[in-house]
């Protein structure tokens, strides 16, 4: 529950009682600009989300008073503040959460004394452009949330006409443009979205839970995977049908809990985790849908295999480089706020808004890029109309030309950073090192801290579950189906690592050494294989049963607990 500030009575009266909730209240600040106009409902994402963090809500504009870099305030223009480039408006609303207070005090009563010394001008009504100023000055990161296009107005004297227009916005559309997920994939945007505003609109009047509808999405999609494994053409046509479902009412929760707040880290936790699962279980649907077709099962399996691997590590390779980038890209350069320059000046930062406003070739990149939207499409169409072995091999060449693509600009864009340490926790907790690797000296276990370091899980996912197939393929064809297996679950535990570190936490150590390390995991492994089929074979099914327990049940229970103790307290 966030606290308004008062923002009338001037710019010193307002930053006064700015100052006075930071010094003594726990609660959020919300400041909302004295000239504003807009329905309350439109503004809830930033005063009524308990997720929003520290926050400024926002709309796109070019050559506006903001520029947003990674979805984060870079630069603000004020009456005495200039920006080189500018690709958004600021609304006039801004949240700051308790945990900035420390920081941002010392920075609003510079702005105050800036203000009451004359060294600062500006007007009473810029005072949240004013706080941004001051805060993103002081390196105090702003999240920037785009409202949705309903009408607003900024001017000192409101007209009839703009009372009107925000009176005659009825309550329903705007819920159901907040339902609208910002950035979403070319297909997702113009062909799913479409599909799911229905279902979206009927989940709300029936008060339906979006973790509901996540489990209704996860069922439908292992029933997907299920009619793919029949083989014959009506079940790939029916699997085709129910996969894309499945991605509809993945759009439907979200939709539903965007347009109706009811976020939580319940439904976060199984929004994620049930993607990877049903996307990985209509891989093994469509390999024994092949092999019913008549096709060998070794082959249809290593395709299948060899897909969840790519899909996995380029995965870790685009959450954790985003993640860098966005530490490095998005840092704010700390600056005095006595100078009207932009901090930036004309940098890269600046560069990258100009080519990212051109809409046609942010499309393009993002096709190329293969979402999940256009990856189930592929598999959709191709199993529905020609064989579920194409459909398999038509996903993996697409996935690894994307993930080639992707891999060539991050290397010239990491060339180009400078050898500053980024994300060195971020990395680290997803290292996975069990009792051998932790028994190493520490100056053989340090962690990764070169610019290449969003590399390091991608590439020790590559090397574990590489291993574990090269055996399988080369060595025990005959178990290709359990390697498929195992790798599943182990993927899976990468995953909630990832997940983990992305929400500033880590995985307890009796998980990690639970399940042997990555090192420890993949030695049992090769030993195995050693010894001959039978062992190879005894310590997969061992794995799976085992892996199961500890990193799916075991690991999952831990962290839900842990994040509804955080979210309580």
């Amino acid at each position: 529950m966030s606290i308004q500030i008062e923002s009338k009575g001037g710019l010193a009266a307002t930053l006064q009682r700015l100052l006075e909730h930071m010094r003594s209240a726990a609660e959020p600040a919300l400041i909302i600009a004295p000239d504003l106009l807009i329905s309350p409902l439109v503004l809830t994402p930033i005063t009524e989300d308990n997720f929003a963090k520290t926050s400024a809500a926002t709309r796109p504009q070019h050559d506006g008073n903001l520029r947003i870099a990674h979805h984060e305030i870079a630069a603000v223009a004020t009456g005495f503040h200039r920006i080189t480039t500018g690709n958004a408006q600021s609304v006039g609303a801004v949240r700051i959460e308790a945990k900035d207070f420390a920081a941002a005090t010392p920075a609003i009563e510079e702005l105050a004394q800036a203000l009451a010394e004359g060294l600062v001008t500006s007007r009473d009504t810029e005072v949240t452009e004013l706080i941004l100023a001051a805060l993103t000055r002081s390196q105090i990161r702003f999240r920037a949330i785009e409202l949705v296009d309903a009408p607003w107005f900024r001017a000192s004297e409101h007209s009839p006409q703009s009372i009107t227009a925000i009176e005659s916005m009825p309550e329903r559309r705007i819920r159901a443009l907040q339902a609208n997920r910002v950035d979403d994939g070319f297909y997702s945007t113009f062909v799913v979205r479409k599909l799911s505003k229905p279902l979206s609109s009927l989940a709300i009047r029936l008060n339906l839970s979006p973790n509901l509808i996540t489990v209704i999405s996860f069922i439908v999609g292992l029933l997907a995977a299920l009619s793919f494994a029949q083989g014959n053409r009506w079940a790939l046509i029916l699997g085709a049908l129910l996969l894309q479902l499945s991605l509809i009412l993945d759009c439907v929760d979200g939709e539903v809990a965007r347009a109706t707040h009811r976020f939580s880290v319940v439904g976060a936790w199984l929004d994620a985790s049930t993607d990877r699962v049903k996307e990985y279980a209509a891989y093994a649907g469509l390999a024994t849908g092949a092999v019913v077709t008549g096709v060998e099962s070794q082959v249809a399996w290593s395709v299948a295999l060899l897909l969840m691997i790519v899909q996995t590590a380029r995965h870790m390779g685009d959450y954790n480089f985003a993640a860098i980038q966005r530490m490095r890209e998005a840092a704010l350069p700390r600056a005095s706020l006595l100078s009207a320059v932009d901090p930036w000046g004309e940098s890269a930062a600046t560069f990258s808004v100009r080519v990212n406003s051109r809409t046609s070739l942010r499309w393009v990149k993002k096709v190329i890029h293969m979402p999940i939207g256009e990856r189930w499409l592929v598999l959709s169409v191709v199993a529905a109309i020609f064989t579920p072995l194409l459909a398999l091999q038509s996903l993996l060449v697409l996935t690894a030309l994307a993930w080639v693509y992707t891999l060539l600009g991050r290397i010239v864009r990491t060339r180009k950073w400078n050898k500053e340490s980024f994300g060195v926790e971020l990395i680290g907790s997803q290292l996975d090192n069990g009792p051998i690797l932790d028994s190493l000296p520490k100056i053989l276990r340090k962690e990764p801290d070169s610019r290449w370091n969003w590399a390091n899980p991608m590439l020790n996912r590559l090397l574990e579950m590489g291993i574990v197939a090269t055996i399988a393929f080369v060595w025990f064809p005959q178990w290709i189906t359990v390697a498929f297996g195992y790798l599943f679950i182990v993927a899976f535990h990468h995953y909630d690592n990832l997940y983990r570190a992305l929400a500033g936490s880590r995985a307890p150590r009796w998980i990690t050494w639970g399940g042997f390390g990555r090192e420890g995991r993949t030695l049992i492994i090769v030993i195995a294989s050693f010894v001959g089929i039978t062992a190879f074979y005894d310590v997969l099914n061992l794995g799976v049963a085992w892996l199961f327990v500890w990193f799916v049940v075991l690991a999952s229970v831990q962290y839900l607990g842990v994040q509804t103790r955080r979210v309580i307290l």
